[in-house]
């Protein structure tokens, strides 16, 4: 779901450490239970004059983890000559150098999510685009040697020509963003779970290729609950992906909107998929895959405005509680949950979900955040600078 840059919906837009055991988790059973963590949609294509007071307000949050999408689009309107060269000229890495490195400066772990497809590397059909991000299904090719470029120039080794030192490092990398929903990922016109198992694949083998001690975070499921008009479910999505052997990741994303707060059940809810009340539905299924599996839950939220892509809302004030009543559920503040990040920063006409309202004064919600924003959290999910 997201914001300017990059909804169709709302928003528009939306490791192992040395050990197999470290790759899969961010948080480790310390009881902290999951961070709260924050994505300002705005970044994602803010100009670079910009990225300074956006990443202060950001800072100023308190939040310890950050998510960030990388258009690809952006940063490859060109076709590249060696595509998995981070260093080929046909890249623009300006605005994702920026970010990054402000992040780190604050301190602030990144959460990467990639999308969009250059014209130059679509598979199929190429269609008619209303977003600032091509949701048309890249060749898989093409998109593991940019995931390869990615990892290479964000290992914490990689020192850009003319620079001084390195930029930072980035150990969580989420594949792609709400593929199961053809606004963000398709095919031909629709939502493709194979086409998406493939781009898993290539990035898997690239991202570790380049930095093996990072997270590859899969699925990245929008929240859906039912199959049609091209896109797919979130359950179907879930189950798709950890029924498929061939399909490697270290942990799973899945984004939550319910209409209902976090307390809310009966036995007609119960069926919904996903919301609060299904998260021990899903760990039970990545289970499947490998025993405690981490889920990230990289976008939650409650809307305080209807938009074109929500009809539900809710008061500033419930928007609060909500928010506190998120951290504060059993299965979040267990081991098995590494993150959940807020959607988004600030309001904006197609996702009215932020802490700040669009004229920059602060919703509750803001001051909740900041309080479960502060509890501590373990070392593996501090952001790592570059010394």
């Amino acid at each position: 779901m997201r914001r300017q840059v990059k909804t169709p919906r709302r928003r528009m837009t939306g490791i192992a450490i040395a050990t197999a055991a470290a790759a899969a988790l961010a948080v480790p059973a310390t009881g902290a239970g999951a961070v709260a963590a924050l994505q300002d949609d705005v970044l994602a294509t803010a100009s670079l004059s910009q990225i300074p007071e956006r990443l202060e307000l950001v800072k100023e949050t308190k939040t310890k983890v950050a998510r960030f999408d990388i258009l690809w689009s952006l940063v490859a309107p060109n076709p590249p000559a060696n595509a998995a060269n981070p260093a080929d000229p046909a890249y623009d890495w300006s605005r994702v150098d920026a970010v990054l490195s402000g992040l780190a400066a604050a301190n602030i772990t990144p959460i990467v999510s990639t999308y969009s497809t250059p014209t130059w590397a679509i598979a199929g059909r190429n269609d008619a685009q209303t977003t600032l991000y091509d949701p048309d299904a890249p060749t898989t090719a093409s998109f593991g040697a940019f995931m390869k470029a990615v990892a290479t120039r964000y290992s914490g080794t990689f020192t850009p020509a003319g620079a001084a030192a390195p930029l930072p490092r980035v150990r969580h990398f989420e594949v792609w963003n709400e593929p199961n929903l053809k606004g963000f990922f398709r095919f031909n016109g629709a939502s493709n779970l194979s086409k998406y198992k493939g781009l898993v694949k290539a990035a898997y083998t690239n991202i570790k290729a380049a930095n093996r001690n990072t997270i590859v975070i899969g699925g990245v499921g929008g929240p859906r609950s039912s199959n049609g008009n091209g896109n797919i479910s979130a359950r179907v999505w879930l189950n798709g992906l950890v029924g498929d052997k061939s399909v490697k990741f270290d942990a799973y994303s899945q984004h939550i909107y319910p209409s209902q707060g976090p307390l809310f059940n009966s036995r007609s809810y119960a069926k919904a998929f996903p919301t609060w009340a299904s998260l021990d539905q899903i760990l039970a299924t990545l289970d499947r895959k490998k025993k405690g599996m981490k889920l990230y839950i990289t976008e939650a939220g409650y809307t305080t405005a209807v938009t074109p892509f929500r009809k539900v809302k809710v008061t500033p004030a419930n928007q609060a509680l909500y928010l506190k009543q998120i951290f504060n559920l059993k299965t979040v503040k267990s081991a098995r949950v590494a993150a959940v990040v807020w959607f988004n920063l600030q309001d904006n006409v197609n996702w009215p979900a932020g802490l700040i309202n669009a004229d920059g004064t602060k919703k509750p919600s803001y001051a909740a955040f900041r309080t479960v924003a502060g509890r501590p959290i373990a070392p593996a999910l501090r952001a790592e600078l570059r010394r």
